[in-house]
């Protein structure tokens, strides 16, 4: 079967298979890669360049399973098999492998004529190099402590050469040896096919088959293995800069894979296995380490909710998801409630998932309305999967406790037709134009109509851009191009209020918006953002939960599809 190429640019989206570690993307030599390892501990992961021999431009070209490059010169064929496999053929010419020895100790040593030992000590690896065929030699140099230099140099000669590159702890286990570019690619191109089947083949109107396939290329090829602190398969955010699993992001990726449940359960679990005695989620996982200074906001009830009504989640998954969100909810009130009014805060803006978003410019702790919204949607959804459960008497509690909510969420920050956030002691009011304060249209129908309609007054006339939502307006002093959540649209605010909108009963706003987003998505691939003004992609440029809102936007039987249950309600 012959496997058509990807639309992707090796400067912005990574080459990676689905359960590898290992990344390429685009060198800082001429005509160069740059080979990563994207483990969580490992820094800036860089483990060496790989130079073509030659004098033309660097041409390159992405299957899901193989990456092709050439000079001219010379040409090469690179594919990955498992955690920590790399299988290299150098069809013709010359490549010159410059192992990266930033760090103390970085050393690389010989062990046969035809083997070394790449002792990586800067991201915590170890690395065998294998060469078959044609001829290696490497050169370096040593200044009485560790190499400061190192270059493999590997010509094909007249049959081609082999290089295989495998990671290891203590010593190599020689599973590369006889296997083979081509039948490793192969495998790795038929699970990608079946993954787009899933995931990205239905018609979708408006998306052409190249978005489709970039967007479930970029999720395909950033699923690890379970393996060190992951207990599943696990979708890194990217496997380019943003190589960890955020505890919201995660949300977002579990709603693209609805159609297989039991893989958008994993999604969800990845990071409540992480959850503490006290109900907490940690800010982010990886293979490595899970980092709890920060958390993040409370959307993961929204998102059971959102699959419950495509069906993707069974009795016995709501079960095993009921106590951990119930503790994750209580959680805010038990520990963030600094004021004692029921109002939880955020200690900084990276808890809110907008880091520098213009409620927090004069300090922290802050209380906004957003995050009243959330915990409230959540509590719905408790209710409803407590009814699926046939725990009746904890339905009605938490639809009590939801409207109680509700209503102090609007006496505290409903103000002269508007949300405004506070500082958490003081209860100063801090006005901000900043999108977060009209999250609260992610209640839909819940809000009084009259507040829901001055929400959506104020989006249009704030926020709604040719591109989409400004999480900033463009007319607001504190406006940045390319400010983070001071400016630039991104997937998670799109996806909330549209969703929000629709269940409000603006069907015809939620879908334009869906369009929007989806059309930025063609035109400036799966960034992490995009420009408000001009829709350029922004900061890393291949994000998962960019391309998982895209895919559930554009998804024929989806809640934005005229041809989709627009009419599902994921508060319960």
């Amino acid at each position: 079967m012959i496997h058509p190429a990807l639309a992707v640019d090796l400067v912005g989206t990574p080459f990676s298979v689905r359960g590898s570690y290992y990344s390429v993307r685009r060198g800082e030599r001429a005509r160069a890669l740059l080979l990563r390892t994207v483990h969580g501990d490992a820094g800036n992961g860089r483990l060496m360049e790989i130079e073509l021999a030659g004098s033309s431009e660097l041409v390159t070209e992405v299957r899901p399973g193989l990456l092709t490059a050439s000079t001219g010169e010379s040409a090469i064929a690179l594919a990955f098999v498992e955690a920590g496999g790399a299988i290299l053929r150098v069809e013709r010419g010359e490549v010159v492998l410059h192992l990266d020895v930033a760090d103390a100790y970085d050393t690389v040593i010989a062990d046969g004529d035809r083997s070394w030992r790449f002792v990586r000590s800067g991201v915590r690896r170890n690395y065998s190099i294998q060469v078959d065929g044609g001829q290696a030699v490497l050169e370096t140099a040593w200044d009485s402590v560790r190499h400061t230099s190192a270059m493999l140099r590997v010509s094909a000669g007249l049959g081609g050469a082999m290089v295989r590159i495998e990671e290891f702890v203590s010593s190599p286990s020689g599973a590369l040896q006889g296997r083979e570019v081509g039948e490793v690619a192969a495998v790795a191109d038929r699970d990608f096919e079946e993954w787009l089947g899933y995931y990205g083949g239905a018609a979708r109107a408006g998306a052409p088959d190249s978005a489709v396939r970039l967007a479930a290329y970029v999720t395909w090829s950033a699923l690890v293995p379970a393996g060190g602190l992951l207990t599943r398969e696990s979708m890194l955010m990217s496997k380019n800069n943003m190589t960890h699993i955020w505890s919201w992001d995660h949300c977002f990726n579990a709603l693209a894979l609805w159609r297989e449940p039991e893989a958008a359960l994993d999604q969800l679990l990845c990071l409540f296995d992480h959850q503490d005695a006290g109900g907490a989620l940690p800010d982010h996982v990886d293979d490595s380490r899970a980092q709890w200074n920060f958390v993040k906001p409370p959307v993961h009830g929204w998102t059971i909710g959102y699959l419950m009504d495509r069906g993707a989640l069974d009795r016995e998954s709501v079960a095993r998801l009921y106590e951990p969100l119930e503790r994750w909810t209580r959680w805010w009130f038990a520990h963030r409630d600094y004021s004692g009014a029921g109002t939880p805060a955020y200690n900084h803006g990276n808890d809110s998932g907008w880091d520098n978003a213009t409620i927090f410019t004069d300090g922290v702790a802050v209380e906004g309305p957003d995050l009243l919204a959330f915990l409230a949607l959540q509590m719905h959804v408790l209710a409803r999967m407590a009814r699926v459960l046939g725990q009746e008497s904890e339905a009605a509690g938490w639809e009590a406790r939801a409207r109680v909510t509700i209503d102090r969420m609007l006496e505290r920050f409903w103000r002269d037709g508007r949300f405004v956030a506070r500082e958490s002691l003081t209860q100063r009011e801090i006005s901000s134009d900043s999108l977060i304060t009209l999250m609260p249209l992610v209640l839909g129908d819940q809000l009084p109509r009259e507040v829901f309609e001055a929400c959506v007054a104020r989006l249009l006339e704030a926020h709604l851009t040719e591109h989409g939502l400004a999480t900033e307006p463009v007319a607001s002093e504190f406006y940045e191009g390319d400010g983070y959540w001071r400016g630039p649209i991104w997937a998670p605010s799109t996806m909330l209020i549209a969703d929000g909108l629709r269940r409000g009963g603006q069907d015809e706003l939620a879908l334009g918006l869906a369009s929007l987003f989806a059309q930025l998505c063609v035109r400036s691939g799966m960034a992490e953002n995009f420009d408000a003004v001009t829709g350029e992609g922004l900061r890393d440029r291949s994000m998962t939960w960019t391309a998982s809102v895209f895919l559930a936007m554009t998804d024929p039987q989806g809640p934005f599809s005229a041809g989709g249950s627009s009419q599902s309600d994921s508060s319960g």
